[in-house]
């Protein structure tokens, strides 16, 4: 959390999205009870041991596996929202929290890489949330932050089918500068995985630059398939 947040928790402090108590934006008692789905494959939401990506799916994608930590209802929805709507950054460092208790036995020289938001959406806002998420993971694990992607599309995907998504994202990633990708095992960052699209596209591009395997966490996702 930063400065001019805990600034602001003073001077104005949050209500709590699960039971109103003031203080912040989710309590203790709200945030341990957070529903949090099984592990299952984020692509076709079949269960899977580990949250790996299961047989039937691995063929269409190159993540390896990606853990979820709450269901996309709220008051983990309403905190995605507060993060992004409202300038809510503290949201960011609970976010974490989350995803820190996901990671399980990394692998040597692990890098943990935000999926960039689109570039007007963090102009709207003045930060991006899943940068603010990653770099607060990393702090929490001690791994690697490494913010080597950049977005090269404006295009917003709020509602869009699977295929709709794949078609926006074909070139929507690419890597900043010479990043040394070789052998490398990548953690994805995000807030919401939806149909797994982006995730898949910033994979595809880290895997041409050479990471050896490429796992992803994200704060919430929805029950059914879109």
């Amino acid at each position: 959390m930063s400065i001019f947040d805990s600034l602001i928790g003073i001077m104005a402090p949050h209500n709590c999205l699960g039971c109103a108590a003031e203080g912040s934006l989710l309590c203790a008692r709200c945030f341990g009870s957070l529903p949090g789905p099984e592990p299952r494959c984020y692509r076709c939401l079949q269960s899977s041991p580990g949250w790996l990506t299961c047989v039937d799916c691995q063929p269409a994608s190159g993540v390896h596996s990606a853990r979820v930590a709450a269901h996309y209802v709220s008051p983990a929805k309403d905190l995605i929202w507060k993060l992004k709507l409202d300038g809510a950054r503290a949201a960011a460092d609970l976010m974490a929290r989350q995803l820190a208790g996901l990671i399980d036995y990394p692998q040597p020289r692990t890098l943990v890489v935000p999926v960039p938001t689109a570039t007007s959406r963090r102009r709207q806002r003045g930060y991006d949330q899943a940068k603010l998420i990653g770099r607060a993971m990393a702090h929490r694990t001690g791994l690697l932050y490494t913010d080597c992607l950049l977005r090269t599309g404006q295009t917003h995907q709020h509602g869009l089918s699977r295929q709709e998504r794949l078609r926006q994202l074909a070139a929507a990633f690419r890597l900043t500068g010479r990043q040394d990708m070789a052998g490398a095992s990548v953690i994805l960052v995000d807030d919401v995985i939806t149909t797994g699209a982006t995730i898949e596209a910033a994979a595809e591009v880290l895997k041409q630059a050479g990471a050896l395997r490429i796992s992803a966490v994200a704060f919430a996702q929805p029950d059914k398939k879109q």
